[in-house]
């Protein structure tokens, strides 16, 4: 191993033992030398994002088995969470990879087989033999596995992608969230000159928000029901940002539909109930799309003339790998504006943050990053 500076044996973590029980605790470095994968590094971590399906692993759920493979798989004990970061190289394995040493990074947090028939078509995103850090997912039977709520954290050189120096690592900590809004908004076949409506604020939507604009939406809705997430919306310069308290699902079509009356070309649904699912395709213009970005194991009645004229339903799952250099470029451009969703916090302060947001009690921060 070829290393920039010295490397303890333990570092600090935050590690799921079992679904609703997060604890800090000290564990041992990743033997990034004894996985068999020379394409390995070692990063110091600076920043890690707090992503949504976080909570989700905490609560006993896999929504990367739901979303990838279209089934429930359960959580193996002692994931370390975390998949959206960034950080300084200060290990590699190979010369090769040896330029890395000491660059501000920020890596994709997965990787793929390239073998089997989902990459050889193209659609690497639905590998189901993906290798993902924060998610247990690909890493065999260990005592921990990795992820980034932690001080060091493994990647993928091939995935790696030095950091802008216009860009901070709390910002490039959210390159993940940005790929998939990236990933998302395609899915979505945005048709120039069309209006989009996406169901929402969170930072998914949001970040959808920002990309519709630059494919060539003609103007944006976007609804929620909380004070952060509409505040961030009206600060990116969104179009029509729709506060959806104290309305009925038919007061709120009728507003949507008064700044659409032809209909949506497209509509993004980041809620995932039976209510937005109808809201949705009631608002749903000729030949456009709907895109789920939410799948849950529910059953939901369908009435199938709301697909009369061309009108389609897809769903998303994670990103191409060509999204993410194409969501970093947005992001050094300034397309993409995320400083203003963060609110920093330590790491074993996560395991009291967990608590108090499944208690219900928790803070209506819009997007935490963990800065080390």
């Amino acid at each position: 191993m070829i290393t920039n500076q010295p490397i303890p044996s333990t570092m600090q973590a935050v590690v799921l033992e079992k679904p609703k029980t997060l604890v800090c605790k000290e564990v041992p470095v990743w033997p990034i030398a004894d996985y068999g994968d020379l394409d390995l590094v070692l990063l110091k971590v600076a920043a890690c994002g707090v992503c949504g399906s976080d909570f989700r692993y905490y609560a006993g759920e896999n929504p990367w088995a739901q979303h990838t493979l279209g089934r429930f798989v359960e959580n193996p004990p002692n994931i370390v969470l975390g998949h959206e970061f960034s950080g300084e190289v200060v290990a590699v394995q190979s010369e090769k990879n040896k330029h890395l040493l000491g660059k501000r990074v920020a890596p994709i947090c997965s990787k793929v087989c390239g073998t089997c028939v989902e990459c050889r078509t193209g659609f690497n995103q639905l590998c189901p033999n993906t290798v993902h850090l924060g998610h247990g997912q690909g890493w065999g039977v260990r005592d921990y596995y990795p992820g980034a709520y932690a001080e060091y954290v493994p990647a993928w050189a091939a995935g790696t992608f030095v950091i802008p120096e216009n860009i901070s690592y709390e910002e490039a900590s959210m390159m993940d969230i940005l790929a998939v809004a990236v990933h998302v908004a395609s899915q979505g076949e945005i048709q120039p000159g069309r209006p989009v409506l996406i169901m929402g604020a969170g930072p998914a939507g949001n970040g959808i928000a920002q990309a519709v604009r630059y494919l060539g939406a003609s103007r944006v809705a976007i609804t929620d029901r909380a004070d952060t997430p509409l505040k961030i919306a009206r600060e990116a310069g969104i179009d029509h940002v729709v506060d959806v308290r104290g309305k009925s699902q038919d007061e709120l079509r009728q507003v949507l539909a008064s700044i659409a009356p032809e209909g949506y070309g497209s509509v993004f649904d980041s809620i995932g109930t039976k209510d937005s699912l109808s809201l949705g395709l009631k608002l749903l213009g000729k030949h456009g799309t709907l895109v789920n970005m939410a799948v849950h194991d529910d059953e939901l009645p369908f009435n199938f003339m709301n697909l009369g004229s061309e009108r389609k339903i897809t769903t998303s799952c994670n990103f191409e790998l060509s999204d993410y250099p194409l969501a970093l470029s947005w992001l050094e451009s300034g397309r993409f504006q995320v400083k203003n969703w963060l609110t920093e916090v330590q790491l074993c302060d996560i395991p009291s943050i967990f608590a108090e947001r499944e208690s219900g009690s928790g803070s209506e921060a819009f997007k935490l990053v963990i800065k080390f």
